[in-house]
């Protein structure tokens, strides 16, 4: 997939998945115009995939955008995280800028178009694709637990991991477990030819054992099953060596705003 194609494919898949969490979550508000598509989570978490803005058509004007994600973050009481990418947005990142939102994190870009090997179960551990209600749970429950870690609302993972998100036929999901307990999941979300990569996590209790990279092997895997040809995802500093051991190399950047709903 040449370059123009790669960086279509990413931005469709974004897109799809937040439209995707916030149709199938209960409480969730989208709205959609020509310029962007907005997200209010029923949680106030200001999360990028709860809370959040992408622009649409790179031909609308950063004002535009910038003044339809104010009148949405005063109307529904939400603090929005608008997306910035590199390739496309870098007058919505300058606008936003000046506009007084706060910058808050970049997530590099990153594609394969190789399906990598079979993950390789072994030590007890039982990898399970997640077809029903009790591997919807043991997915929450990995998350609720990393969240409640690092200090997040557990109750804002149900934005992402509820039965509808997770068990619609373009998804991907797996969770790693030990006996009954649950140690890490990931999913893959399909749109068109591409797929993209959401929510891996390991507990803080398991990590540094190879289960992030055997959930994340696994739902890669299933998706190129679906005949397409890029998968995406966006990672952090911190995951970026795992994804380049998967095969994955970095194609663009993504900047992060925050716009607080009071004026």
């Amino acid at each position: 997939m040449d370059q123009a194609h790669l960086l279509e494919a990413a931005d469709r898949n974004v897109a799809t998945v937040l439209r995707h969490f916030a149709v199938h979550a209960d409480g969730a508000v989208l709205s959609e115009s020509d310029a962007a598509l907005l997200v209010a989570a029923a949680a106030p978490f200001p999360g990028a995939f709860h809370n959040a803005a992408i622009r649409l058509d790179p031909g609308s004007s950063a004002d535009s955008v910038l003044e339809e994600l104010r009148s949405f973050s005063v109307q529904h009481s939400r603090d929005i995280i608008l997306w910035a990418a590199s390739h496309r947005d870098a007058d919505l990142a300058q606008a936003a800028a000046a506009a007084g939102l706060q910058f808050r994190s970049t997530a590099r870009g990153m594609a394969t178009s190789t399906s990598p090997d079979e993950p390789i179960v072994s030590g007890g551990v039982e990898l399970d694709r997640v077809t029903d209600a009790v591997g919807v749970a043991q997915f929450a429950a990995v998350h609720e637990q990393v969240f409640r870690d690092s200090g997040r609302p557990a109750e804002a993972v149900a934005h992402f991991a509820s039965p509808g998100a997770l068990l619609a036929p373009t998804v991907e999901a797996f969770v790693a477990r030990i006996g009954s307990r649950p140690v890490a999941c990931a999913m893959a979300v399909v749109s068109g030819q591409e797929a993209g990569v959401y929510w891996v996590a390991t507990r803080p209790d398991a990590r540094r054992r190879g289960f992030g990279e055997l959930v994340t092997r696994a739902a890669v895997r299933a998706a190129f099953e679906h005949g397409i040809r890029v998968v995406v995802l966006q990672s952090t500093e911190h995951g970026e060596p795992l994804y380049r051991q998967l095969g994955f190399g970095p194609f663009t950047e993504y900047a992060r705003y925050l716009r607080s709903h009071v004026d």
